[in-house]
């Protein structure tokens, strides 16, 4: 299991790592209004154009649409030679097997999902590490670890970074599309479970879970 917290910067690229599907990612090209969510998905489609032979076969293939029968080709068939030469060529996606062997989820704060309600925009923040001094990047370095979490790290009045605002609901959306097409990711409302969680009484808290448990 790989959790990854929705305040972290690289939070779009996670949520679509595992998205091998590129009707999806083209879906998102075409209707995301989020720059980096466009530029990401982009980065993952994988074109390959067609070849004069392979335009001139499906051509051949289209033809047939206006005869009866359609000359033995299927209805879908015809459908997809179309859709071939519409596009110039096929999708695909780079490097298919990219965390097959992993499941991921997001770690859902309620700052956002109050973000998400409210139609408000989004901080993606993290320690502001490029700015530390040697002793701040020795806490860091120790400390880091052990918090795991920007917004306790901010309150402890270590310097954090806003990378970026982003609109909650186009995060929630990309999570939910890229959930329905591939099951990944899903979802763990970390702090709903350390609110709830026994480990508090022992001075622990919840940073994660196994497969399944979210």
């Amino acid at each position: 299991m790989i959790m990854l917290s929705i305040t972290h910067p690289d939070i779009v690229e996670f949520i679509i790592s595992k998205m091998q599907n590129p009707r999806i990612l083209r879906f998102l090209l075409e209707n995301s209004k989020d720059e980096q969510i466009i530029r990401l998905a982009n980065e993952k489609l994988k074109f390959t154009p067609l070849t004069e032979q392979e335009k001139t076969m499906y051509q051949g293939i289209v033809n047939f649409k206006h005869i009866p029968g359609f000359g033995g080709f299927t209805d879908k068939i015809i459908k997809d030679a179309e859709a071939k030469l519409q596009d110039g060529g096929t999708y695909d996606v780079h490097n298919k097997e990219f965390l097959t062997g992993a499941n991921i989820s997001v770690c859902l704060t309620k700052e956002f999902m109050e973000a998400v309600e409210n139609d408000d925009y989004f901080e993606l923040k993290f320690p502001a590490i490029e700015s530390y001094t040697p002793e701040e990047m020795k806490e860091y370095n120790e400390k880091w670890h052990e918090v795991g979490d920007v917004r306790e790290w901010e309150k402890m009045g270590y310097k954090v970074r806003t990378y970026r605002s982003v609109r909650a609901k186009e995060l929630w959306n990309l999570i939910n599309i890229c959930a329905t097409y591939s099951a990944e990711p899903g979802i763990f409302f970390i702090d709903n479970a350390n609110d709830m969680t026994n480990a508090r009484s022992y001075g622990q808290k919840v940073v994660a879970t196994n497969p399944c448990g979210e």
